[in-house]
């Protein structure tokens, strides 16, 4: 008799354990972040550590840009491509802190915006050419590089 009374009380805790037991690893799983859309990019701790892997964004964002801008291969104009990003519409892929930049008409910022021109993919543009850049300050909405 006192075995069955030992397997009812083990067969009840194992009623009421099994059920946590087996959602547990579920829950475990559910709350890791979901998977970014994104390739995960380097983290910019300066002007010179900033590396592009060639098609490695995928999300675009877009903004207009006010005028003609020139691209570059690194967030500074030592290394122009030749190219320019005409105004109007564009996708941008991320942004980070370069060189401060002057567009000629008064505008200053030290961030660029990376993005695909005519002729060139991921170059960088100075936000100065964009319609709503602040001076000095990051692109609202542009994640970073």
């Amino acid at each position: 008799m006192a075995h069955r009374g030992i397997l009812r009380t083990a067969t009840a805790v194992l009623a009421l354990a099994l059920p946590t037991a087996l959602a547990a690893p579920a829950a475990a799983a559910s709350a890791d972040p979901p998977p970014q859309e994104t390739a995960a990019a380097p983290a910019d701790h300066g002007a010179s550590d900033v590396h592009v892997v060639p098609g490695s964004y995928s999300v675009r964002h877009y903004y207009s840009t006010w005028r003609e801008a020139r691209t570059y291969r690194q967030r500074d104009t030592g290394h122009p491509t030749g190219t320019v990003l005409p105004a109007g519409r564009h996708y941008f892929f991320c942004q980070t802190e370069g060189q401060p930049h002057s567009d000629g008409d008064g505008r200053y910022s030290t961030w660029w915006v990376l993005t695909d021109d005519s002729a060139n993919r991921d170059v960088f543009v100075s936000a100065t050419a964009l319609r709503l850049a602040e001076p000095w300050k990051p692109v609202a909405g542009l994640p970073g590089c």
